[in-house]
């Protein structure tokens, strides 16, 4: 059934004539009328009573009337919502974002982009950067933000391979419990902090910016802490640093907003932490996750925007 001949029907029971219709449709009436007699030959049912002047419709014409209505209506709303998805303002978005990368940088473009399209539907996932990273490899997520070594490309997972850009870089900052109060007015001594406990993010390979970072820096004092508690994610390294039990490096603004917990400075401080917005190298884009990716100046292709 043609939907074509199904707006025509429309016309015709609307106007109550087929010549009138023809006019409102800007045909000629022949071609009208034939479409009105093909529709009825395959529906295998009249549809229109024939008379001198116009038509008046059958039982089942009255039926094709109300139902063809409401069909027109869901073919225009179905081409609609196609036409939204295709452009990126409708569908799913699956976003994983690293607790650090998650403060001010995914958050504030996360709420932009749905005040934007609120008729995308977000799901937001807050994990270690591998569990991210195998849920990029196996289609789940569209993208994730997490902590990158720009010299260390992150290595495939199975035969997916991942492209990186660098968004953002988060300044860091040694932390330690307020109830220690050390209320220091000059940067501590790095050297002299080694034999503290370190709650630190546990080591997992392809995605060991963070622990890299701070296993250089100690190499420039004569080597890594002597005890360290490994966790899953720097969230967890807050809490326990806020219950007393050691001292952990985060981002200075998750730091600055955590209760429980000070900053403190270090002497020579700490190098900034890149974040990157990483991919499947050869996934499929959707327009959705293109949009939104653009929001951190990244294109479709994955390059930089210019």
């Amino acid at each position: 059934m043609d939907l074509r001949n199904i707006r025509y029907f429309l016309a015709v029971a609307d106007a109550g004539s087929i010549t009138e219709a023809a006019k409102a449709l800007h045909l000629s009436q022949p071609p009208l009328s034939t479409a009105m007699a093909k529709l009825e030959s395959e529906l295998g049912v009249p549809l229109l009573n024939r008379l001198p002047r116009g038509v008046t419709l059958t039982p089942a014409g009255r039926y094709l009337q109300a139902a063809g209505r409401r069909l027109i209506a869901e073919e225009q709303r179905l081409s609609a919502t196609l036409r939204a998805m295709g452009e990126g303002l409708e569908g799913e978005l699956r976003v994983g974002a690293e607790p650090m990368g998650l403060w001010r940088v995914v958050s504030t473009r996360v709420a932009s982009f749905l005040s934007a399209h609120p008729r995308v539907s977000l799901e937001l996932m807050d994990a270690p950067p591998r569990v991210q990273l195998e849920n990029l490899a196996n289609g789940y997520l569209d993208l994730a933000v997490i902590p990158v070594l720009p010299q260390e490309p992150l290595q495939p997972i199975g035969d997916v391979a991942f492209t990186v850009e660098v968004v953002a870089t988060l300044p860091l900052t040694l932390i330690a419990p307020q109830s220690w109060n050390l209320g220091v007015s000059e940067p501590l001594s790095l050297a002299g902090l080694r034999d503290q406990t370190w709650i630190l993010p546990r080591r997992l390979p392809g995605a060991r910016s963070l622990s890299r970072l701070i296993d250089d820096r100690f190499t420039s004092v004569g080597g890594s802490p002597t005890k360290i508690i490994p966790v899953p994610t720097v969230q967890t390294a807050v809490t326990l640093v806020a219950a007393g039990l050691g001292v952990s490096v985060m981002s200075d603004e998750m730091a600055a907003h955590h209760p429980g917990v000070d900053r403190v400075p270090v002497a020579g401080g700490w190098p900034e932490l890149p974040l990157g917005l990483v991919r499947r190298q050869d996934g499929i884009v959707t327009p959705v996750a293109g949009r939104f990716a653009g929001l951190f100046g990244v294109d479709e292709t994955g390059e930089s925007a210019d």
